[in-house]
């Protein structure tokens, strides 16, 4: 009799103990679940955050990548228009600015390289959101870049050209003795009369025309991360 008490009551510690250790596990289990979707939560903010950066970002670029357009059309022009050039090139350095220097495209891309570097992509389970990003940051940044890249040999071109056969055009631009109006015309002629400086700045408007078409499919990846962001993260 008192060996089945024994026994009985060694069982219920037993059993007690390994309910107490499944509790355990499971609460610590319960945990760390816990803690890897507050983890993802926060990577998946984070990105979404900077994707509202980038999409400023870029809408400032496409608006003044469209005003270089206009610029090079009105430049290109054989018939020069003052008025509707003064309306999108404010001052000699705006026009001079979209013949001499090129536009960067840096958007921040600061968190995503963050979580990058720091390991935390794991913490993104939805393997459309990694496809995304890769495709955002990667592919579709690099045809961006690329043509940046081809505006930047173009530029050296127009600037070696315009040093050697009309050097007083850059000095005419710093001239503060030269109204805005009388470097446009000169700008202007030379340009029609010199074929050189004329095919380069024909070359220079296709970069920029595919420079914006290249942008418009980086705005729509981007907008394709934000709406499954939003979706997953249950925001408007």
């Amino acid at each position: 009799m008192f060996k089945k008490k024994f026994f009985f009551k060694l069982g219920l510690e037993i059993i007690a103990i390994i309910i107490g250790i499944s509790a355990s596990f499971w609460i610590s289990e319960i945990s760390v679940k816990r803690d890897k979707e507050i983890q993802r939560e926060r990577v998946l903010n984070s990105i979404l955050i900077e994707s509202e950066d980038i999409k400023k970002y870029c809408d400032e670029r496409i608006k003044i990548w469209n005003q270089d357009i206009d610029i090079y059309n009105l430049l290109l022009n054989n018939k020069l228009s003052i008025e509707k050039l003064k309306k999108v090139a404010i001052s000699k350095n705006r026009v001079e600015y979209n013949l001499i220097y090129y536009r960067d495209f840096d958007p921040p891309m600061n968190r995503y390289k963050s979580t990058i570097n720091t390991g935390d992509l794991k913490f993104i389970q939805s393997e459309n959101i990694k496809e995304v990003l890769t495709r955002l940051h990667n592919l579709n940044f690099t045809k961006v870049v690329s043509t940046v890249d081809y505006e930047k040999k173009i530029i050296e071109l127009i600037i070696d050209l315009i040093t050697k056969e009309n050097p007083s055009l850059f000095l005419k631009g710093n001239d503060p003795k030269i109204n805005f109006d009388s470097y446009l015309k000169t700008l202007h002629k030379f340009i029609q009369e010199n074929e050189k400086l004329k095919s380069n700045l024909i070359v220079q408007l296709k970069y920029f025309k595919t420079r914006i078409s290249s942008l418009k499919l980086y705005m729509l990846t981007l907008e394709e991360l934000q709406y499954n962001l939003k979706n997953i993260l249950k925001v408007n």
